[in-house]
C-alpha cells in the first residue's frame, strides 16, 4: 500500500500539472518535489511579465504548491529519510528520467504511471513503467509506449507503433502506423509523421514538421517536410 510519494520534477507546466491531474485522495499522499536537475535562481516579478497570466507557480521558500522541494544527487538519502514509497518521474528530459529510474528501481520504491482517465487504449496496448500520459491522448491498436515515456495531451499514436523508454511527445503529434520513435527522442508539438518511419534514439523533430523518411541517431530535423538541420 502507497503512503508517501514524491514527485520528480518541479515545473508547473509539467509536475505541476501532473499534481492537478491527481485524484484526491492520492494528491494528499504527495509528500514532496524532487529534482535532480539544477537549480535555477529565477526574479518570479519578471517571469510573470513573460507570461499572459500570473497563474504560473514558481518555487518560494523551498516550497511549491505547498510542498517542498529538493533539489540534490543523492536522491537515495531524501527518499529514505522522508519514507517515501512511491514516485512519479516527470523530470524534464528522457536522461533525467532514466537517471531517476535506476536509482528508484534499485532500492524497490514502486515507480507509478499516470494516465489520464480521458485516454483511449485501443487494445493490446503495452505501457512501460512510470509512464506519463496526460489527457486526451489516443493509443492505437497493439501501440507500446516505454518506461518513462511522458505524452502531452492530444496525440495520436497509430497502430503497431514503438515508442521506446524515456521518449517526450510534447502535444498534437499525429503518427502513421508501423513508426518506431527510438529512446530519448523527442517529438515537439504538431509533428506528423506518415506511416513504417524508424525514428533514430536521441532525435529531435521541430515543431510543426512533417517527416516523410526514417531519420538517423541524434540528429535534429525540421520543417515540412523535415530536412536535416544538424546532429544533436
Amino acid at each position: 500500500m502507497t503512503n508517501k510519494i514524491a514527485i520528480f520534477g518541479f515545473k508547473d507546466s509539467s509536475a505541476g500539472q501532473l499534481f492537478n491531474f491527481l485524484p484526491q485522495d492520492i494528491k494528499q499522499k504527495v509528500d514532496c518535489f524532487i529534482s535532480v536537475g539544477e537549480k535555477i535562481d529565477i526574479d518570479i516579478k519578471e517571469e510573470h511579465n513573460k507570461r499572459p497570466n500570473t497563474k504560473t507557480s514558481f518555487i518560494e521558500n523551498d516550497r511549491i504548491n505547498g510542498l517542498p522541494v529538493f533539489f540534490t544527487k543523492d536522491i537515495t538519502k531524501i527518499l529514505s529519510d522522508r519514507n517515501i514509497d512511491a514516485v512519479y518521474i516527470i523530470e524534464d528530459t528522457g536522461k533525467l528520467r532514466e537517471q531517476v529510474y535506476n536509482i528508484v528501481s534499485a532500492l524497490k520504491i514502486k515507480i507509478l504511471n499516470f494516465i489520464h482517465e480521458s485516454v483511449l487504449l485501443a487494445g493490446k496496448n503495452t505501457i512501460g513503467e512510470g509512464a506519463i500520459i496526460f489527457p486526451k491522448n489516443y493509443i492505437a491498436y497493439k501501440s507500446d509506449i516505454g518506461k518513462c515515456c511522458y505524452l502531452e495531451p492530444n496525440n495520436n499514436i497509430e497502430h503497431h507503433n514503438v515508442v521506446e523508454d524515456y521518449c517526450n511527445i510534447l502535444g498534437n503529434v499525429a503518427t502513421g502506423g508501423f513508426t518506431k520513435i527510438s529512446k530519448h527522442t523527442q517529438i515537439n508539438m504538431h509533428v506528423d509523421i506518415i506511416d513504417k518511419i524508424t525514428i533514430g534514439k536521441e532525435s529531435i523533430i521541430g515543431t510543426g514538421s512533417l517527416v516523410l523518411g526514417s531519420i538517423g541517431d541524434n540528429q535534429l530535423w525540421y520543417g515540412r517536410p523535415a530536412k536535416y538541420i544538424r546532429n544533436c
